[in-house]
């Protein structure tokens, strides 16, 4: 195959991966079980009854009457709603996924709720890791191939 038909081909697969990329972000609403934050925000009381998942910063927690506050951020702003039968341990200012049915006077009635644990080295771990697991794959994809640059190919490696 000639590199301007190799050219023409990546193009036209960078091409469908940019398509299938602007296909998935038009039409994501329509995989989205849940009512988006904004949405909610915009008119609550058409949401009432509905089952919700919100991620937000908890602002302060009643263990005694078991709820919590929490600010919920989204694209056009941010509000708080109250969590009720809260019983999950978390420090105001951290974040948490919580799941269940919202209810009148922006209350979210939480069937579940996660703890999401931010931590100062959790982000290095993981870049750290995916730059590791890169280098181990790229050496040994060339040590068995090689960069032929007259055919701009990859061709396996002589074991001679």
């Amino acid at each position: 195959m000639s590199p301007i038909r190799r050219g023409v081909m990546f193009l036209l697969l960078v091409g469908a991966i940019g398509g299938l990329c602007v296909h998935y972000e038009v039409t994501e609403d329509q995989r989205d079980p849940y009512p988006a934050a904004e949405d909610i925000d915009a008119d609550y009381d058409r949401h009432v009854g509905e089952t919700a998942l919100l991620i937000g910063t908890v602002e302060s927690v009643d263990r005694d009457a078991g709820t919590a506050r929490l600010r919920v951020d989204h694209d056009g702003g941010a509000f708080t709603m109250t969590l009720a039968e809260f019983r999950t341990t978390v420090e105001p200012g951290g974040t948490v996924q919580a799941y269940g049915t919202l209810e009148a006077e922006r209350t979210l009635r939480v069937s579940r709720t996660v703890v999401v644990n931010e931590s100062g080295g959790s982000k290095l771990y993981k870049y750290a890791v995916s730059v590791a697991g890169a280098a181990l794959v790229l050496g040994l994809f060339f040590r068995h191939w090689r960069i032929n640059l007259e055919t701009v190919a990859f061709e396996v490696r002589n074991r001679d």
